[in-house]
């Protein structure tokens, strides 16, 4: 079903890499304005003439890959990327199809036109197909890829601070704070620096504010340092390991105080808490 699928798809957009109707060169098709990555509408005709906004942009791209080929008669390189839409970008896709039949539509990628197939039928199942014969394809490649990747990351970070907001609503002050996997730098840092994804991240980042708060409301000072009046975790219901990484941040919060780096003050709330001092500047 997905092989038909494709090839209803790629018989549905015809003069992929262009022809004497409209032959297209990655060089030759620079556009004006700035636009997002992406399918548009042709609006007059004119290989120049694109709508304002796109049908689908490669954020809305679910996957693609890239297959080459050697055309015998000329001795040159065809290449093509084969994709298809996100389930959200179906209908649109579809719908945009039905509307462009007999019409050419663009693929516009870092402001440049790269190619304009003519619709010949609707495309109700995602697929496109961007042919071509120059050798920058494979730049276009990935180029698309990365968008899509980009897309997937920013997606699974929002949904991740979604969860994680949920989160903090469900807590109270009797509720066992731990993080998802033991604490550490990395489990509370920005997001997995080899896949760019946040992970449980967002969560942990939740739990350890949360803690630092039930933490603060046990300090006291003593010679201009910070003492935390507590022994274990279990005193206020958090796992040992975060209580310790805590203990371990107050006593950074010490030694920038020491360093005059920083200085003890009351927050809002009437617990201690540290200030950056403003360093001076040498003329």
């Amino acid at each position: 079903m997905k092989v038909f699928s494709l090839l209803v798809a790629l018989m549905a957009l015809s003069s992929l890499g262009g022809n004497g109707n409209g032959s297209m060169n990655l060089r030759e098709k620079a556009i004006d304005t700035n636009r997002p990555n992406g399918w548009y509408y042709i609006t007059s005709g004119k290989q120049d003439s694109l709508s304002a906004e796109p049908i689908v942009t490669t954020k809305d791209f679910a996957s693609i890959s890239l297959d080459s080929s050697l055309n015998e008669r000329t001795g040159e390189m065809i290449y093509q990327i084969v994709g298809r839409v996100n389930e959200q970008s179906i209908e649109v896709w579809a719908d945009a199809t039905e509307r462009s039949i007999g019409k050419h539509i663009g693929f516009v990628c870092n402001n440049k036109v790269v190619c304009n197939p003519r619709v010949n039928a609707r495309i109700p199942n995602g697929y496109f197909a961007i042919s071509g014969k120059e050798a920058e394809f494979k730049t276009l490649y990935r180029q698309v890829q990365e968008d899509i990747r980009n897309e997937e990351i920013a997606s699974e970070h929002k949904k991740a601070w979604e969860e994680a907001r949920k989160v903090r609503e469900s807590i109270t002050d009797s509720t066992f704070l731990k993080t998802k996997r033991p604490m550490s730098d990395d489990a509370i840092g920005p997001y997995n620096y080899h896949t760019g994804l946040m992970e449980d991240r967002a969560y942990n980042q939740t739990v350890y504010v949360i803690a630092i708060d039930r933490a603060k409301k046990f300090l006291s000072v003593e010679n201009n340092q910070l003492v935390l009046n507590l022994k274990s975790g279990a005193e206020i219901n958090i796992a040992e390991d975060l209580f310790q990484y805590i203990v371990g941040l107050f006593n950074d919060w010490n030694k920038w105080v020491k360093e005059g780096r920083c200085k003890i003050v009351k927050n809002e709330e009437g617990y201690y808490d540290i200030e950056t001092i403003r360093q001076k500047r040498n003329n």
